[in-house]
């Protein structure tokens, strides 16, 4: 939950807690399926966007919940088409991703912790002394 706004982000609940969630504010138990698309199907994060959705639970699921994502902060490619993203959390806390491509196939290295202990040269995770972990709903937006 935000300190600010006091709403909770959906991002990083399981099926079963998003259908207590919404359960627990009166909605029927076939939001949790539409919502559950139009967050991690169509990444959307205004519930107004989410057109499936009675205007009536929209105002109603704006008022108690959110959906966050990092906001990019810096993206580059370099020569190897290798792909790097620095993100950074709400709390001002930030990650980097990295995308290495591959003839056949690609890595991806995504952070689970806010700082890293491998130290690798291309990443500014690695820069950093461990801060915290991630929590599921952070990782999952990365």
């Amino acid at each position: 939950m935000d300190s600010l706004n006091q709403r909770i982000d959906l991002v990083g609940l399981c099926h079963g807690e998003l259908l207590a969630e919404l359960e627990s504010i009166g909605e029927k138990k076939f939001r949790a399926k539409q919502l559950w698309h139009w967050v991690y199907y169509q990444g959307k994060q205004k519930f107004s966007d989410m057109s499936s959705l009675a205007k009536s639970s929209q105002e109603r699921l704006a008022q108690t919940y959110e959906v966050t994502r990092p906001k990019i902060m810096a993206e580059k490619i370099s020569d190897d088409q290798s792909k790097k993203w620095l993100l950074r959390f709400q709390d001002g806390n930030e990650v980097e991703t990295v995308y290495i491509p591959e003839v056949a196939r690609g890595a991806l290295c995504i952070s689970s912790q806010v700082g890293c202990t491998l130290s690798c040269s291309f990443c500014h995770t690695g820069t950093q002394k461990i801060i915290r972990n991630l929590a599921a709903g952070a990782i999952i937006n990365l």
